[in-house]
């Protein structure tokens, strides 16, 4: 199966030239299509309709200045609960499959826990109710990429899964999306669009390890449970992916994603949120926690400006100048990375950027080998060394988390010191007592990925409307 991914005027469906809100005249404050992808028409900013578009401009680098401005939506206020994975809090969680070992990386230390359960890379996951019959879905939150997808009947090529798949064709308010619908054409990071020959629009998703789901673009309604254990339930539908194949390394315990990235088919955008925060528990803490959107979104504390990756505009990218070690408080300084290694190569390669959907740290080949260098040197003076051919990656070692408590990590961001501890920096290996490894794995590319168990034990605040992202030390 091919797909498509085509350029469309975005604001012809939001704003058409002719309609009540707009004349031949002001027709003329737009950007070309084809170097925007988008066009900006000024004097339709107040429509509520107009978000995703301007999304989509600001995606592509087209700022609004002066007479235009992003309308986010007004009064929006909820808090999720979110749990890691086979805590005692997800529905999944069996303590048959107890004592637990982490996954460190898909190409090294390839254990599985005591049982039949392999234990989610990613872990942190929101549960939500689909249709007219509410049917329970668990979905692991990514901030990496846009489009929210639940495995869905026919599947035919599909991972196995604890709970069943999805049957979209009992819910009455279930409605596919059209090849003529904005959602069909609207341009988006990694989702390619086709049409089926009764008009109906598939879509094909690739993620960057390998794995890729292909189905039918949808929408419905959408309901959440709250934290003070009221129902969430939006009054419009939402636009989503029903995958009928998933081809890939997928969590049992997971349906489906929930798409939180910076792109149009995001709950963000479709709702027009103008700010989300998380705050997530360390894994071995296997506490509730939550995430909060609109009103109820916490953005204090010192932060940073985003910045546009026109090669992958969903992404929450930042400047990152420089890392160290910290140990004891002693900042040692790698001087061994080069000072563009962080940065966009001209074909916007690179970068760095949040990803709740990464587990751990990624750094570039030369970040990564420095970062060891220092770091196995300064491990070793308090004779803690790597446990040896056990371990073919090298990254684990005979220590407890008491041992590595003075290593720290420092990411200067935007001259903001993001001082990473031990415990983020480092996870218990609990199939093998008095093991702990690191959780820094070599990327791949050249790009530098904060992952999820880095930025646990603090409020990650998104504030979309003064593009900015903070952070604020708190036990979650």
């Amino acid at each position: 199966m091919s797909f498509i991914n085509p350029l469309f005027d975005i604001f012809w469906i939001f704003c058409p030239i002719g309609s009540k809100f707009m004349n031949a005249e002001q027709s003329a404050f737009m950007i070309d299509l084809y170097q925007g992808g988008c066009y900006f028409r000024l004097n339709c900013a107040h429509l509520a309709g107009t978000v995703k578009c301007m999304l989509c401009c600001i995606s592509h680098g087209f700022f609004p200045s002066g007479a235009g401005e992003l309308i986010f939506a007004k009064n929006i206020s909820f808090r999720l609960p979110i749990t890691y994975q086979l805590s005692p809090y997800s529905p999944s969680f069996d303590l048959h499959h107890s004592p637990m070992v982490l996954h460190a990386d898909e190409e090294h230390l390839k254990k599985t826990f005591t049982g039949q359960v392999t234990r989610s890379l990613t872990g942190y996951v929101v549960f939500a109710l689909i249709g007219s019959h509410h049917y329970p879905v668990t979905l692991s939150f990514n901030t990496g990429s846009d489009l929210t997808w639940v495995q869905c009947k026919p599947c035919g090529q599909c991972y196995p899964k604890y709970n069943p798949v999805y049957n979209h064709t009992i819910s009455s308010t279930f409605m596919n999306t059209m090849c003529e619908g904005q959602y069909c054409k609207i341009e988006a990071d990694r989702v390619m669009r086709s049409c089926t020959d009764d008009r109906r629009c598939l879509f094909g998703h690739a993620y960057g390890d390998n794995k890729n789901v292909m189905g039918s673009l949808v929408s419905d309604y959408f309901e959440f449970q709250e934290m003070a254990g009221t129902k969430k339930i939006f009054h419009s539908r939402l636009t989503f992916g029903c995958a009928h194949s998933t081809v890939g390394n997928f969590n049992k315990e997971e349906d489906g994603v929930l798409g939180l990235g910076r792109g149009p088919f995001s709950l963000i955008s479709q709702l027009a949120i103008s700010a989300f925060s998380h705050c997530l528990p360390p894994p071995e803490s296997y506490k509730t926690s939550y995430i909060s959107f609109g009103d109820a979104a916490q953005t204090q504390g010192p932060g940073a400006y985003l910045i546009l990756n026109k090669r992958y505009p969903s992404r929450y990218y930042l400047k990152l100048h420089s890392i160290a070690l910290l140990d004891h408080q002693k900042k040692i300084t790698l001087d061994g990375i080069p000072s563009n290694t962080f940065a966009f190569d001209d074909d916007g390669f690179g970068g760095f950027y949040l990803d709740m959907g990464t587990p751990f740290i990624n750094l570039p080949q030369v970040a990564y080998h420095e970062l060891r260098k220092v770091l196995d040197s300064t491990l070793l003076a308090y004779n803690i060394r790597p446990i040896g051919s056990s371990d073919p990656s090298g990254s684990c070692f005979e220590a407890s988390f008491d041992d590595v408590q003075h290593i720290s990590l420092v990411f200067t961001i935007s001259l903001h010191d993001l001082i990473l501890t031990g415990t983020q920096v480092f996870y218990e290996n609990f199939d093998s007592k008095g093991v702990i490894c690191l959780g820094v794995m070599e990327s791949k590319s050249k790009e530098t990925i904060l992952g999820s168990f880095a930025q646990t034990s603090r409020n990650i605040g998104y504030d979309l409307e003064n593009m900015m992202i903070t952070f604020q030390d708190m036990e979650c």
